[in-house]
């Protein structure tokens, strides 16, 4: 798969000669190799899509001398959604997002809902408010990692990221990669991602709140904040599904890959959610 860039965006594509187009967003600190079960499993799943897998700014490959924010993210990747729908002539693209990924989604939502299809938000952090970043906890708790982490070794340090994300050794190669992010980089990101604040102009507006076609996800085995933002952003999205994924960590879409593709392609085709041993739909 060959890797493409956009402006300062970096991104691999599969089927582009499709017109439906979903666009995937990374978590924090990693970057599109999260994806590689979604790639994997194109002809089973995504065959008559155009999939798209974006390093989000500041992540892999998408290098940017400015430091990274969601606001500015969020510019971004619009600027690269429309330049995708100019060249396809298509009229809105869908979006699947993992954890920041989710927050960029939703600011793109409140900025330019007409080209955003279907939405699929999973892994959300959502704060009940912003933090000043000079006395931000994140910060704190960034500053002390980083402290402790550089008495370490490398490998220490990509076991460590392999625990928490709850994946396997095997995914060893890939995880090593967040060494490149810079102890700045780090903190910049665990700051936008603990403190991002849902938009009271989204609050206010009928028409994205009460829109059908969105898809709001959380684990069981995420932390208890993952929940709470799922919960409490359904209860803003009124006619938005709500899907708790049992014993489902952060990265379920590499864990549990035939779940969550199946769950992503039916949502897109036609809304439906089939209910399963392993899911509990709470709409």
């Amino acid at each position: 798969m060959t890797l493409k860039h956009f402006n300062n965006l970096a991104y691999e594509e599969i089927g582009e000669e499709n017109s439906k187009t979903i666009l995937f967003l990374h978590t924090k600190l990693l970057d599109k190799w999260i994806w590689k079960r979604q790639k994997e499993d194109y002809d089973k799943y995504f065959k008559g899509f155009h999939c798209i897998f974006l390093d989000l700014p500041n992540h892999g490959d998408s290098i940017s001398k400015e430091e990274f924010s969601i606001d500015k993210s969020s510019i971004e990747i619009t600027e690269f959604i429309n330049h995708i729908i100019s060249n396809k002539d298509i009229e809105k693209v869908n979006i699947v997002a993992l954890g920041i990924g989710g927050s960029i989604a939703i600011e793109i939502l409140n900025e330019n809902p007409n080209i955003i299809d279907n939405l699929i938000l999973s892994g959300l952090e959502i704060a009940d408010y912003k933090e000043s970043e000079s006395d931000s906890i994140a910060n704190g708790l960034a500053k002390a990692q980083s402290e402790y982490l550089n008495e370490k070794s490398d490998m220490f340090i990509t076991k460590a990221y392999l625990r928490y994300f709850g994946i396997k050794k095997e995914h060893y190669n890939d995880m090593e990669k967040i060494l490149d992010i810079s102890i700045n980089d780090e903190r910049k990101i665990a700051f936008e991602s603990l403190n991002y604040t849902i938009p009271e102009s989204l609050k206010d507006n009928k028409d994205i709140i009460e829109k059908d076609n969105i898809l709001i996800i959380y684990g069981t085995k995420e932390d208890l904040n993952c929940t709470k933002s799922a919960i409490d952003l359904k209860s803003i999205f009124t006619n938005a599904k709500l899907v708790e994924i049992i014993r489902g960590n952060h990265l379920w879409n590499i864990i549990e890959h035939d779940l969550f593709n199946t769950i992503i392609r039916n949502f897109i085709r036609d809304h439906h959610i089939e209910d399963n041993s392993k899911i509990n739909i709470l709409e």
